[in-house]
């Protein structure tokens, strides 16, 4: 046998050992990675065996969109990718993303050229009415996405997160910023401080991070599946931890809140513009907003886009009150609500708003691959580091449970448009509460109507409704331009929303060369693929 050959033999039993051992790079056996024609497979589920156009990955938090990368370049589709970068935030963003929480993915997945769009919903949910800690939604939603549209292994879409949590990391530049922002919150507890700060100081860019009981969570969803932590030994050591720190939480909660596949909702157009179908107000708000607005962004001046989306909003929130009302339980069937004619009258249209109530927290997180696939996230713990304390032997942040004030699971947000209903052209999700539809909203129509390249309909100025009843702006020339429409404008630090967005100009799966991958200026993330 010639020496190259015998060489790979044993580099190639050597990955296997390593992964037999560790989990950390699981080989799919009997399986293929599907690409596109002609191009090198490489072997399944070895990082950096796929060779030529990979997708990409954009995300808040930068360590989570190269975990995706990493699968992707192992032949991983971007459901794979997806739940591995959103495992990745729980450990390194986990102050927007903690393994307690939930969210929504949407995924146009489909064979040849015909796209199918679905929603994932996963919601953190209140197992009681009297609940005060919600049951987490991420760890079987994660699941369930992945076994569906997934290709590798369970075990290694894990086994990123979990090396981070067990072996240690540095905290970046994103995490940093979200602990100084809300270090009241992380100080008051002694395990948060002493996982989030040195030396009674916020944990600051290229700190050590260590979290090895989160590690061991994460180990043991890596070998027994999500149900470990709703039904299985880890969900009793979880509740009877929760019970020992005075926290009302049983085991028979853990097994409450099963994820939902469902259609997406499509509003029509060029391209069609689909929004999860599921009771998130953000993605129905994102879809007044864009359908209202799609046939006339382009005929209106760059320096009154911002009050045409405003004086359209107020009028869809009132709109959106009468069939949604304060249960959120559609009152009349959503065909109808998100009918183009009835999204058409709402532009412009102005007035008060309806009130909503408004929580910031969360995160998002948009990817693709090489053969077209596209999912797009937004993820939320419902407040800044869950319910803000760390008992001892649980490892992960719980969420509170979900209740009309903490409104973070209302405001989630994503959308993918389709030429044709065949390639994907824009996949997008934000976070930022009630900002999160404006945000999204303006980047889709900045690219699918106003012909804008990515990063310039992302660095858009921005403007939103505040709670006490003036507009926030994230640039400051768009203060006078409101005022002059009678409102009341001011200035917002760090931005209005945050898009982790791809733009495929000809379509992902005719010209994937031609898609954009970006992630918002307005915080820390990073965006890798195609730029």
């Amino acid at each position: 046998m010639p020496s190259t050959t015998r060489n790979q033999s044993r580099a190639r039993r050597y990955v296997r050992h390593i992964a037999a051992a560790f989990a950390a790079t699981a080989l799919l056996n009997g399986c293929s990675a599907l690409g596109l024609g002609g191009k090198d497979e490489g072997v399944p589920g070895v990082v950096g065996s796929v060779r030529g156009f990979l997708g990409g990955a954009a995300a808040d938090e930068p360590r989570a969109a190269l975990a995706a990368r990493d699968i992707l370049s192992a032949g991983g589709s971007a459901a794979d990718a997806a739940a591995a970068a959103a495992l990745t935030l729980s450990v390194t963003y986990s102050g927007q993303m903690p393994l307690g929480g939930g969210g929504l993915c949407m995924v146009a997945s489909g064979t040849g050229r015909l796209r199918t769009v679905e929603t994932v919903s996963f919601p953190a949910v209140a197992a009681r009415p009297d609940s005060v800690v919600a049951t987490p939604g991420l760890p079987r939603g994660l699941f369930a996405m992945q076994a569906r549209y997934g290709r590798l292994r369970w075990e290694q879409v894990v086994a990123p997160a979990e090396n981070l949590a067990r072996g240690g990391t540095t905290a970046t530049r994103a995490l940093a910023i979200d602990i100084a922002r809300h270090w009241d919150v992380v100080s008051a507890d002694p395990a948060l401080a002493a996982i989030f700060s040195r030396d009674g100081q916020a944990l600051t860019e290229g700190q050590p991070l260590a979290q090895p009981v989160l590690g061991t969570v994460l180990g043991a969803l890596r070998q027994r599946g999500p149900g470990e932590l709703h039904q299985g030994v880890a969900a009793h050591q979880i509740a009877r931890a929760a019970q020992a720190a005075g926290i009302d939480l049983r085991f028979e909660d853990l097994a409450a809140g099963v994820p939902q596949i469902l259609p997406a909702f499509n509003i029509g157009g060029t391209p069609d513009f689909y929004v999860a179908a599921a009771p998130a107000v953000g993605s129905l708000a994102t879809a007044q907003l864009y359908g209202a607005l799609a046939d006339r962004w382009r005929a209106t001046p760059a320096d009154q886009r911002a009050g045409l989306m405003l004086a359209t909003a107020s009028a869809a929130s009132r709109d959106r009150a009468e069939w949604l009302g304060p249960e959120l339980a559609n009152r009349i069937a959503l065909g109808d609500a998100l009918a183009p004619a009835r999204l058409r009258a709402l532009a412009g249209v102005g007035g008060p708003w309806a009130p909503e109530p408004d929580t910031a927290a969360g995160t998002a997180l948009s990817v693709i691959d090489r053969n077209g696939m596209a999912v797009a996230c937004s993820f939320t713990g419902l407040q800044a580091f869950g319910i803000g304390r760390l008992p001892q032997g649980i490892g992960f942040l719980l969420a509170p449970a979900p209740t009309a004030e903490n409104s973070a699971t209302r405001w989630l947000t994503a959308a993918i448009a389709l030429r044709g209903r065949q390639s994907v052209v824009f996949a997008g999700a934000a976070s930022g509460g009630v900002a999160a539809p404006f945000a999204l909203s303006q980047t889709a129509l900045g690219v699918l109507a106003g012909e804008l390249a990515l990063d310039r309909a992302m660095d858009l100025a921005r403007a939103a409704p505040l709670p006490d009843g003036r507009i926030g702006v994230d640039g400051l020339g768009l203060v006078p331009a409101l005022a002059a429409r009678g409102y009341r404008a001011a200035e917002v630090a760090g931005g209005i929303g945050r898009v982790q967005a791809i733009y495929c100009a000809e379509g992902a799966s005719d010209k994937p060369d031609s898609c954009r991958i970006e992630t918002d200026r307005r915080g820390a993330g990073f965006a890798t693929g195609s730029q």
